[in-house]
């Protein structure tokens, strides 16, 4: 989320942006962790053909490789988890075989899934044992490869997704949706969304936990109302800026604003066009230290952390109380969304001319999301008279339609790609990927610090242990170089 602008990211430059060692935990839990188990458990559960499990494990390896192809680029895949044969230095993978080993371990795991077998699982943590939506699921996981590698592969990426969605067995509806539940015990364990707990934990909230101006703004003032999702997704500690000062916020004070700002009117502050006020965050790549704004920062609300749902009542949500805040944690992690589905070939259809109609994918794919949201959120927003009602979805969506319908080919890319980013609120790699793929949005704010911060991240650096303990791994000599799939030129996006 904090090289697209949703989430605040650390500057001043990309290169500053993050360290090779902030990586290091997600290389450890996929090769030390998550690859190991699903590959110790596979050849346990054929043998006594359990085949639902081996298709769960095949399911959820294919997720993660296909993040950390993303992320990465190039890593190891045929030779990873064979420490047992001796190969301690695994080769790397182009992330384009890699995708194709992906697509066909996908296929496998829906074979695996039509087969009968001994027994379901008993502690299916997603779908409880229902084999048919896990068969939506890898589906789906097929449409995200066939999308995301449309540019490297078009014929082969139109031809799969048409096939997909004739077959009609992907994830449609969000009662489909792969994600994640959390909880609400806060120790032995801790089973709450651990965004919950870092902006909630009684001490006030991290300090990475700045939403971005740009995506505040972008969901506050874009059409002639507020986005209804917006008083799910964040918390207004208060409602205007009248006791900010130069030390809660340097550039209240600042008489100037950058050349390189001019067109947008949220450098410091995110105006209430919409009447809408007290939205508080940070710009993109403001690498200056953390003030005492505790009580002024906007937080995650409702959806998807299990927080507070806005209804105006502008309180400062730290201290000892903070722990039971609106679902007391009790959050998802999205993976995959009914909502991103259908944004997903909103984009085919526009970009690829894929079977149905753009529009019409775009206008159930805000739906989805919306209806999402406000069911999520409904146990402690109902009542307040600030809900999301039907009449307030419909509005919103009209409006949406009504610029999709007056704007060029660029213009409707950018608003499927802005409804991405808005869907995709703490699911920060389906908003990442798009950005690199498509270039849109094209009008993302700046940087805050520099006018030329470099090259954009167009993948992550490797993780320091990987540079450092790999032969076969070389570190990259800057985060700018593009996965397989992202054949755009250099400077397409930044």
């Amino acid at each position: 989320m904090e090289p697209v602008r949703i989430q605040h990211g650390f500057g001043p430059t990309y290169r500053d942006f993050y360290d090779p060692g902030d990586f290091d935990q997600v290389w450890d839990d996929m090769y030390s962790e998550l690859l190991i188990d699903i590959r110790t458990m596979t050849p346990l559960a054929e043998e006594a053909e359990l085949y639902t499990h081996v298709a769960i494990g095949q399911i959820i390896e294919a997720y993660a490789m296909m993040n950390m192809v993303d992320l990465f680029g190039d890593v190891p895949y045929s030779e990873a988890a064979r420490g047992v044969e001796g190969i301690f230095n695994p080769a790397v993978d182009s992330g384009a075989d890699i995708y194709a080993a992906l697509d066909a371990l996908l296929q496998d795991a829906i074979a695996n899934l039509q087969k009968s077998e001994l027994t379901l699982p008993t502690n299916d943590l997603y779908y409880g044992g229902d084999e048919g939506k896990w068969i939506k699921a890898a589906n789906t996981m097929r449409l995200r490869l066939a999308v995301q590698s449309r540019l490297a592969n078009p014929a082969a990426s139109a031809a799969t997704i048409n096939s997909i969605v004739g077959g009609g067995q992907f994830i449609a509806s969000s009662e489909d949706d792969l994600q994640f539940q959390w909880g609400t015990s806060n120790a032995a364990p801790d089973s709450r969304h651990p965004y919950f707990d870092s902006n909630y934990d009684g001490a006030g909230p991290s300090s990475d936990f700045y939403t971005c101006n740009y995506f505040m703004n972008l969901m506050a003032n874009q059409y002639t109302n507020i986005d209804p999702r917006i008083r799910y997704y964040m918390y207004r500690q208060q409602s205007n800026y009248d006791g900010a000062d130069n030390i809660t916020k340097e550039c209240v004070n600042e008489p100037l604003v950058p050349s390189w700002w001019a067109g947008f009117d949220y450098y410091c502050l995110v105006p209430a066009t919409n009447g809408y006020g007290g939205l508080w965050g940070r710009n993109h790549m403001d690498d200056d230290g953390i003030p005492p704004d505790d009580a002024f920062r906007t937080l995650h609300g409702v959806y998807p952390i299990g927080g507070p749902f806005d209804a105006e009542d502008f309180r400062n949500v730290s201290g000892s109380t903070a722990v039971s805040e609106g679902l007391a944690g009790a959050g998802i992690s999205p993976m995959l969304l009914a909502a991103n589905t259908h944004l997903m070939l909103a984009e085919s259809a526009l970009e690829l001319g894929t079977a149905g109609d753009a529009r019409t994918y775009l206008e159930t794919g805000v739906r989805e999301s919306m209806n999402k949201v406000a069911a999520f959120g409904a146990p402690v927003a109902t009542g307040t008279g600030f809900e999301a009602t039907p009449a307030l979805i419909d509005a919103h969506i009209a409006r949406i339609l009504a610029a999709y319908d007056a704007a060029d080919n660029t213009g409707k890319l950018r608003i499927i790609a802005e409804q991405v980013f808005i869907a995709s609120w703490c699911d920060g790699m389906t908003a990442y990927n798009t950005y690199r793929r498509t270039g849109q949005p094209d009008n993302v704010s700046p940087a805050f610090v520099v006018e030329n911060p470099g090259n954009f991240l167009r993948s992550m650096w490797y993780p320091q242990t990987a540079s450092d303990n790999n032969t076969n791994i070389t570190q990259k000599a800057n985060p700018d170089t593009p996965v397989f799939w992202d054949t755009n030129p250099p400077g397409f996006v930044n």
